[in-house]
């Protein structure tokens, strides 16, 4: 594989099983390696209507049917996905036959091994002559000045997106209520003494910011079970939890939820942030609070600034494409919404932003 990069094939067109992690597989492997992702049937033959010699296919066992279609082909190694192995069935030499639904990072190891370890090169995951950037926290605010518009999921899916970029995320809820438990699993709240250490900050408030953490699909700081403003708990306090969480770099981002209420005094904090993002709705009420907001551009921070449109309450008020970095598209339920396009071109853009 001398002079070019290794081509590493994926074909998924009907378990589903890969095509969830396409993303992860084009961030982690497309700087060193040509890659080529199909999912639509129809596109499988027309790919092999010419002679192709990829390195390694990964492929679904609906895909690959008996074999016969790729035969022909220079394909260096093949690993077969299938719901479980039948002991009675045989494949050609170069077919390594694995359990589908396996871990992801069970997958990437067999796929690193597969185009990189004979040939005595390094993985994609840590290339030998990258020397790996200093971590630096970043904080974004999520914000807008209506009410119930997404804020909260939108939070959520920019940290899953973030995750799937190999970075770690931790989400914080900060508007009054914190509205963003409603997406986390179960009745776990903040422990009283985590109030405590905030608002009388020690040499163990880091350790009892670290207890009062935890992780699901992303991690997460425990909501207290009554509303901040019954803990006591005001700006003050969530610039000693972010100034020490950011001081002691434990996570890449802190993607905070921000609520609707913006101030001097929330705007002079919120210029120590890296990015604002800004959420609004497609419809007349929302659009005269964003201009109204706009107008008062000296209530926003200093930094980078992302407006997202939803478009699930409209009322077929047109939004402009040219002022928004991208629209949440309307789906029936917020597991749909979640996998939207536009949180992974976010989650891009913040993830490449020096």
């Amino acid at each position: 594989m001398e002079g070019k990069k290794p081509q590493l094939i994926i074909i998924d067109t009907d378990s589903g099983f890969l095509k969830q992690y396409e993303e992860d597989i084009i961030r982690r492997y497309s700087v060193n390696a040509e890659v080529q992702m199909i999912t639509d049937p129809g596109f499988v033959n027309a790919y092999f209507s010419t002679e192709q010699d990829p390195d390694l296919m990964l492929i679904d066992e609906a895909s690959y049917g008996d074999g016969s279609q790729f035969e022909g082909h220079s394909i260096g190694k093949i690993y077969l996905l299938v719901p479980e192995v039948e002991m009675t069935k045989t494949y050609p030499d170069n077919v390594t036959v694995l359990v589908a639904f396996m871990p992801k990072e069970e997958i990437f190891e067999k796929i690193d091994m597969a185009l990189w370890s004979e040939a005595g090169v390094e993985s994609a995951s840590s290339p030998a002559d990258e020397t790996p950037a200093p971590k630096q926290t970043r904080v974004v605010a999520v914000y807008s000045p209506i009410g119930g518009c997404g804020k909260s999921l939108v939070c959520v899916a920019l940290a899953r997106k973030l995750k799937m970029l190999d970075q770690k995320v931790l989400l914080v809820g900060c508007d009054d209520t914190q509205s963003l438990s409603v997406y986390l699993p179960g009745e776990n709240y903040a422990s009283p003494e985590l109030a405590e250490k905030l608002i009388h900050p020690d040499e163990d408030t880091y350790w009892t910011i670290l207890q009062n953490i935890k992780t699901d699909v992303v991690s997460y700081l425990l909501p207290f079970e009554k509303s901040l403003g019954m803990m006591n708990i005001g700006l003050k306090e969530f610039d000693v939890l972010i100034h020490t969480l950011v001081e002691k770099q434990d996570f890449d981002f802190i993607i905070l939820d921000m609520g609707t209420r913006l101030t001097r005094e929330i705007t002079e904090r919120l210029n120590k942030i890296k990015a604002l993002i800004l959420l609004t709705e497609a419809n007349v009420l929302a659009n005269r609070k964003m201009q109204k907001l706009l107008k008062n551009s000296e209530l926003l921070p200093k930094c980078q600034c992302m407006i997202i449109a939803n478009e699930y309450q409209s009322d077929d008020t047109r939004v402009l494409r040219d002022k928004v970095f991208g629209t949440i598209s309307p789906y029936p339920n917020w597991e749909k919404a979640l996998e939207d396009p536009v949180f992974y071109r976010l989650a891009l853009a913040l993830e490449e932003s020096v």
